[in-house]
């Protein structure tokens, strides 16, 4: 091939190219017959990949065997695997517009497939014109390098991430990285401030949905890459609803998603796209019938047991909420034994965790500051049941940050310094049976919003006292002894 021939099939390849990239618009519809076209594409690109491989075989066998010049073999392949690019890249760009494909990889896909055809048409020319051999080997280079990177991206999009790495040797890992889990799919490492929407919903609609409908893209006008977006479509949609909180089953969301995939208004549209799994489906069913929200914490959703044996599969079966999920240093073991010799029982709460429980009917221990200071933070239970715990022990309990669960239980006390437990925000549990605790005395609960479960049968409370704490509490359990 001469020089000229060179220049002129690059100028064509590059010509071609542009015209692809300026009159397929990756956020339009395709006509019906470019995506006649657009379903031909695993079959055309492996046509040019073929040529081009051919060509790099080629090309090196001549230089083992020390020839400078290129055959019209090598030649003719890497023109015929230009062109081919330049079909499969056509091809490609109409099926890119069919949606269904992760963004992520299929944004580097898309330019390593115009890379290739540029490529080998760079490489035709270097391999006539070029005044160095590092100028050609340069070429093969990004010519091969793109191929063997666009594939990776291919498979990953169409099998998936753990397509490619799943089965690497050792050795290799470092350079390929680990293939995903079902644990790495959600993140729930803050159950207590993320979201159901964020930490389950988002991944789900990024990988099924927002392709088509949102990140610059919304078939249909619909748009589900954020929170803002779906809210604003509640009401807007042409029959039920996009989201009826506490009715998944009115919810055209939820609606779309569920119909067969032969139906013509079923979501994703197969067989552009592949249908939610089951998972995905009840897991997307469970946030709109418990009118989660965008915002309520994940902690916060009562999870049935089907969504349990869900979440357990994608490794997040044991769920710490509270005061469980701390990360908190082990607590100091020489105030742990001197405590103990004053006849008190500290245990730890589970073998893995630094949280303690301290049990005892004396109460003066509490006020041995120096001591009892170096291990509040880790206390998480105090039960004084049945001992001489006063007023003033109350007082004292609420420097203890991290109590969970307090146990009053037939004690003197009288409810006067309740107030001072207004600060434990992770007080679930509060035993007051057998006290003296009043009307009075519960106003000073009605701010612990954290409270699940207040026990008041036997002291001088009234059934008004209780229906005021029940409306400041709706959500706790208050136990009047009925």
């Amino acid at each position: 091939m001469t020089t000229r021939s060179a220049l002129w099939n690059a100028a064509a390849t590059s010509a071609a190219m542009l015209l692809i990239l300026l009159f397929v618009d990756p956020a339009g519809r395709a006509p019906e017959w470019a995506r006649f076209m657009a379903r031909q594409h695993p079959a055309i690109v492996h046509l040019p990949i073929g040529f081009l491989l051919f060509g790099g075989l080629l090309a090196a066998f001549r230089r083992w065997q020390k020839e400078d010049q290129p055959g019209r073999v090598e030649q003719a392949a890497l023109v015929l695997g230009g062109w081919g690019g330049v079909a499969a890249a056509a091809a490609g760009s109409w099926l890119i517009q069919m949606g269904g494909y992760p963004t992520d990889a299929l944004f580097w896909h898309r330019v390593l497939g115009f890379v290739i055809p540029l490529a080998a048409a760079g490489t035709v020319l270097a391999n006539v014109s070029a005044p160095t051999r590092g100028l050609r080997g340069a070429s093969w280079t990004l010519l091969v390098g793109s191929l063997i990177v666009g594939g990776h991206l291919g498979g990953e999009m169409t099998h998936g991430k753990a397509f490619a790495a799943e089965y690497t040797p050792g050795m290799l890992k470092p350079l390929v990285g680990d293939w995903p889990t079902l644990e790495t799919r959600f993140d729930l490492s803050q159950p207590e401030t993320s979201s159901v929407y964020e930490v389950i919903v988002v991944p789900i609609l990024r990988t099924n949905c927002t392709s088509c409908h949102g990140e610059g893209r919304t078939k249909g006008g619909l748009d589900l890459a954020t929170a803002d977006a779906i809210a604003a479509h509640e009401t807007d949609t042409e029959d039920d609803p996009l989201i009826t909180w506490g009715d998944a089953q009115s919810s055209l969301l939820i609606q779309r998603i569920v119909l067969p995939i032969e139906h013509p208004r079923a979501m994703p549209p197969y067989p552009d796209a592949k249908p939610l799994s089951h998972a995905d489906v009840e897991l997307l069913r469970w946030w709109v019938d418990s009118g989660a929200g965008f915002e309520k914490p994940f902690s916060a959703v009562a999870r049935p047991e089907a969504i349990e044996h869900l979440l357990g599969l994608y490794g997040l079966g044991d769920i710490l909420t509270g005061v469980f999920a701390l990360d908190l240093p082990q607590p100091d073991s020489s105030a742990i034994a001197e405590i103990k010799d004053w006849g008190v029982t500290i245990s730890y709460v589970a073998a893995d965790m630094q949280l303690l429980e301290w049990s005892g009917q004396d109460s003066s221990p509490l006020h041995e500051m120096a001591v009892t200071d170096r291990i509040k933070e880790h206390v998480v239970s105090v039960d004084l049941s049945g001992g001489n715990a006063s007023d003033a022990d109350v007082t004292r309990l609420g420097d203890f940050p991290h109590l969970a669960s307090v146990d009053l239980s037939r004690t003197a006390v009288t409810g006067s310094t309740l107030a001072h437990l207004a600060g434990l925000e992770y007080l679930t549990r509060l035993n007051l049976y057998g006290t003296r605790v009043d009307d009075a005395a519960l106003e000073h609960l009605a701010n612990l919003s954290a409270l699940e479960s207040v026990y008041l049968w036997q002291t001088n409370v009234t059934d008004e006292g209780v229906a005021r704490l029940r409306d400041a509490l709706p959500n706790a359990e208050i136990n009047f002894g009925e």
